[in-house]
Formats: structure tokens, sequence, C-alpha cells
């Protein structure tokens, strides 16, 4: 595959990747200086933010990838949701039956605010490429045919 299939119309597959990385970075350096001293803190960001980019980043490469079908694209948009939702599901459900201290120090809460956190930027860069990629979009640099 060349490197041009691997772009999705409007926001490529590493500029998405650096934008939400970016984010994360700074959710989480905005999460170790508000709860900086609260014992276990850092392990907890660390545990939240970590999770979190594994979903955000493998849910972005595969609703990147190129599909040959509408049933294959429907099929990719699936999987990005799964892997953008278990990664984090499955954190929770691990605090919830081990990972005491992790949970003590609010490593759950930290999980959910991230994800949303994540959830949102990926959606704004879906809105951003979807912009760019309808024709006669004022975001695609275009006016309207007939106005």
């Amino acid at each position: 595959m060349s490197r041009s299939s691997l772009s999705h119309a409007g926001v490529g597959m590493r500029a998405g990747l650096l934008v939400l990385g970016g984010v994360l970075v700074v959710a989480a350096g905005v999460a170790l200086a508000v709860g900086h001293g609260r014992p276990g803190w850092s392990r907890a960001v660390a545990f939240a933010a970590t999770i979190t980019a594994l979903g955000t980043c493998g849910g972005w490469l595969a609703s990147r990838w190129p599909s040959a079908s509408p049933a294959a694209a429907v099929g990719g948009a699936l999987a990005a949701t799964l892997l953008r939702l278990l990664p984090p599901l499955a954190g929770l459900a691990w605090l919830g039956t081990g990972g005491t201290d992790l949970r003590q120090a609010g490593a759950g809460g930290l999980l959910v605010v991230f994800y949303l956190t994540a959830l949102a930027t990926a959606v704004f860069l879906d809105m951003i490429g979807a912009a760019s990629a309808t024709p006669g979009s004022p975001a695609a640099g275009r006016t309207r045919t007939g106005n």
C-alpha cells in the first residue's frame, strides 16, 4: 500500500496520532499537577494514560485503514470502536476486581476523564476531516456553486 492510501480525507493517520498523543500528554500533565502530593497519584495517572493511549491509538489506526467495500468500511468502523473502548473497559474491570492501590488513588476516575478527553479529540478530528472532504464546504476552501 502506498503512503497516500493510508491517509484519510482531511486529517491523516500520523497527524491524528500526534494530536491525540499530544492531548493525552497534556491531560496527564494537568492531572499530575492537580494531584501533586497525593499517594499513588502518579502511578494512577500513568496507568490511566497508558490504557487510554492504547485504546485511542488503536481505534484511530483502525478507523483510518482503507477499505475496499462498504461492508469492509462498516466492519472497520466497528473494529475501531471496539479497539477504542475495550482497553479502558478492561482497565475499569480490573480496577473493580483488583488493583486496590490504583483504585484508591483515583485511577478509575482518571481513566474516564482521559477516555472522554481522547474521544472528544477524535470526534473533533473526524469533523475536521469530514468538513475538508465535503465538496463545497467552507472548510474545504470552496464555495457552493449556484449561490
